[in-house]
């Protein structure tokens, strides 16, 4: 089934209207929250919201033999079909399963059982090529891929050695939005020439958000945050995070205020009490974290989230390192169950 180009910008338009509402949405109800600058320090790795290069930028390029591919870093072309494909990210994972593809080479952090089962099941044998912020050069090389998809911030710096073993696009996953990455997916499609496959799995995936939105709670008032807990730290994602978007385009608004240019902020635990969550997805790391220490807290305790028993523990590869339309679906309809019991 073939979509026009004016049916997926349609798509992508409604998803980004719905992220933008409820980004406001949680501006507006935040005077109760802690802002970045009251105690909540930028998280290093994650320091910097990605700008993207904007929905539907590249559908003038559908369905040709050689494509120019506008991306973060610049532009590349590509002639033919890549079937070959490395995926510097999960996200990229993500975007060729979307379009019945699957990568030779994944930058997996040597850990494979982070790629999430609703991908997993559709992949097939590929080579790792190590960690996601440090992918093996030789590794990739080796494997002659005819594209590399990389991240626009995490290989800012290796770019032109990408670049010269195959065509690569880089886009923002990492530091990118619900909808950054979501425009990611459809001008990864384009480079593989798989324009028609990602446009009718886009106006699918808008589809499925509205149906889930719908499921929730109308008019859902609770503000939520989703955090990292680690060991030594407590991870905030503000509305113009991936999760917090993912979560916004069904009707849950977000905790954290939307200022500053931060994709994650570091938490105290008194700035998390400043925040007053009604609703905490918790997405811990293995082993003891500073939850476990908080917890025995009294200040924890003060919770609006913690006294009304809407904590809720989350795998963090589905809500956190995955990221992409088939992971979003993931999130969605985890959060509409843990919520609302659907």
């Amino acid at each position: 089934m073939s979509y026009s180009a004016t049916r997926v910008r349609r798509a992508v338009a409604v998803l980004a209207l719905t992220v933008a509402a409820g980004a406001l949405a949680a501006c507006g109800n935040s005077s109760s929250s802690v802002s970045p600058a009251a105690g909540a320090a930028p998280n290093a790795d994650r320091a910097a919201a990605a700008p993207g290069v904007g929905p539907g930028v590249n559908l003038d390029e559908c369905g040709k033999a050689t494509r120019t591919i506008k991306h973060d870093l610049g532009t590349t072309t590509i002639t033919g079909n890549p079937t070959k494909v490395v995926a510097l990210e999960y996200s990229f994972v993500d975007a060729l399963v979307a379009v019945g593809m699957s990568p030779i080479g994944v930058a997996d952090d040597n850990e494979p059982k982070r790629i999430i089962p609703a991908l997993r099941e559709k992949v097939s044998a590929y080579k790792s090529v190590g960690l996601r912020a440090t992918p093996n050069i030789q590794v990739i090389t080796a494997l002659k891929p005819d594209l590399i998809i990389a991240d626009s911030g995490r290989h800012k710096a290796i770019y032109a050695q990408l670049s010269k073993i195959a065509p690569t696009i880089a886009y923002a996953s990492l530091n990118g939005n619900y909808q950054q990455v979501l425009d990611s997916e459809m001008s990864t499609a384009i480079a593989l020439n798989k324009c028609d496959q990602m446009k009718q799995r886009l106006t699918e995936h808008a589809k499925t958000m509205s149906d889930l939105k719908a499921e929730a709670t109308a008019n859902e008032s609770r503000k939520a945050l989703f955090v990292r807990a680690s060991e030594k730290g407590f991870t905030g994602f503000p509305p113009k995070a991936y999760t917090p978007g993912v979560l916004s385009a069904i009707g849950i608004p977000s905790a954290l205020p939307d200022s500053g240019t931060d994709a994650s902020v570091s938490l105290t635990l008194e700035t998390l009490v400043g925040t007053k969550p009604d609703i905490m997805f918790i997405a811990p790391n293995d082993g003891p974290t500073l939850r476990d220490t908080w917890a025995k807290s009294q200040l924890w305790k003060q919770l609006p989230a913690v006294k009304n028993n809407a904590t809720y523990d989350v795998d963090p590869n589905e809500w956190s390192r995955s990221r992409g339309l088939i992971a979003s679906e993931v999130v969605a309809k985890e959060a509409v169950k843990l919520l609302y019991g659907k």
